[in-house]
């Protein structure tokens, strides 16, 4: 791939808060959400003046999710803040996504949630023109995909994955088609190609290849198209997660995926890439303090503790509702989860833990696994005590995991529980997700 460098941010989720972001119904709300809402407009400025200061990239990529969901004023508001950056010398390209069409958004007004304009899907073309679309060399306007040069030599291919009327997340005869005509005219013109897509390509750890919307639908089919057609890199978002991982076609060819995490939450960061000579550098910026009250806490802190509290009631709530003994059961359920700790749950399964974690409650242990994996680098690797005593749970369980694993196999992929999910808390790719150096090509 030709050198080219650039910064790499999204799922800015950009809300307008005058439309509404306090009261009863909004702090119910942010109960069980990873983000901020009221403070996005803060972080995104805060984030591109520090992109505006730096002279030396003059690039910056944002693949999706630009408001946070589809407020039409959000989208007015998040389109000055691009004219902003534009005005200061920075090229900007941008594909929208899923949150970005709505007819029937929402705020938060006098402890209520009410409805305020949307936007619908048709609209999103002429509100971006000017941050990619007006210097597409194609442009595929059933899904707002495009081509565009960004540097001498070097192409972007915008799969927009995520439009209306299509299965989301997904990729479709029509889109293959347009692709490969880009794809082979950049072959002839002699560019070398990476793309841009919402939805991770690669699913961003094991255990999210099955979850069916946190990758694209039909990944490998999708990787190995673009591989095989000379695509070394994509670039995407959606899951919020810090990851980079390859895929190797059949035909022995590797594309590499960097997904990024949402700007305005946990863990916060965006990133720079530069390529040259077929080495990708990779490095992740923390988001600098916004000027929030963070209530002691350091901008990471800050942010971390939100995600940490939405994961725990976001497990609650999976335990309450119902009716009769249902609603019974998990009343109790919910009770012994939020009391046990890690070593009574040791002893209901018959296995020792670290006394490291004996008197840790299980369920904030849960937490910080969860901001763990989507901070990137899986610190909970082989030899540390949360492996060995997550190794023990599995190995306990394994007659139930043996039962399940045939339901979760297809596609001739068959599917280790174990494997799956150790890999998922602890990194074993010999990499970072956050900074890297990585070989494109074979």
């Amino acid at each position: 791939m030709k050198p080219v460098s650039f910064y790499l941010l999204t799922d800015t989720h950009y809300f307008e808060p005058s439309l509404g972001a306090s009261g009863k119904a909004y702090d119910e709300y942010m109960k069980r959400e990873q983000y901020f809402m009221a403070e996005s407009s803060d972080i995104v400025k805060t984030v591109f003046a520090k992109l505006a200061d730096d002279k030396s990239t003059d690039t910056v990529i944002i693949p999706g999710d630009l408001s946070k969901n589809g407020e039409i004023e959000s989208h007015k508001s998040f389109i000055k803040e691009l004219y902003k950056l534009k005005d200061a010398g920075k090229k900007i390209y941008v594909i929208t996504a899923g949150h970005d069409y709505n007819e029937h958004s929402r705020a938060f007004v006098n402890d209520e949630r009410i409805e305020v304009e949307g936007t619908p899907f048709e609209q999103l073309y002429d509100l971006y023109y000017d941050f990619g679309y007006s210097e597409a060399l194609a442009v595929d306007k059933r899904t707002l995909s495009y081509v565009a040069e960004i540097a001498d030599g070097v192409r972007m291919l915008a799969i927009n994955c995520d439009s209306e009327g299509r299965r989301k997340g997904s990729v479709d005869g029509e889109m293959y088609e347009w692709m490969q005509i880009q794809l082979d005219d950049a072959k002839k013109s002699g560019c070398s190609v990476f793309a841009i897509c919402h939805y991770p390509v690669i699913p961003s750890v094991p255990v999210f290849d099955l979850v069916g919307d946190a990758k694209l639908r039909d990944w490998r089919k999708v990787a190995s198209f673009l591989t095989d057609n000379g695509v070394e890199l994509v670039l995407t978002g959606h899951m919020h997660i810090q990851s980079i991982n390859e895929f190797v076609s059949e035909n022995g060819n590797k594309i590499v995926d960097v997904c990024t995490a949402c700007l305005v939450g946990s863990p916060a960061k965006y990133r720079r890439i530069t390529v040259e000579n077929s080495v990708m550098k990779v490095e992740s910026i923390d988001v600098p303090d916004f000027g929030a009250d963070m209530q002691g806490l350091s901008t990471q802190e800050f942010f971390d503790m939100q995600f940490r509290y939405s994961i725990i009631n976001r497990i609650n709530g999976a335990l309450s509702g119902g009716e009769g003994f249902a609603k019974f059961a998990k009343k109790i359920g919910r009770k012994v989860l939020n009391r046990i700790t890690v070593g009574g749950l040791g002893r209901l399964l018959f296995i020792k833990v670290d006394k490291s974690l004996k008197k840790r409650k299980f369920i904030d242990l849960a937490g910080d696994i969860g901001v763990g994996i989507f901070a990137g680098d899986g610190v909970y690797v082989e030899g540390t005590p949360v492996h060995a005593a997550f190794s023990k749970a599995l190995k306990r369980l394994g007659f139930i995991l043996r039962k399940v694993e045939p339901k979760l196999s297809k596609d001739g992929e068959q599917v280790n529980l174990e494997e799956m999910l150790l890999n998922t808390i602890g990194n074993n790719k010999g990499y970072s997700d956050n900074n890297a150096e990585i070989k494109l090509g074979k």
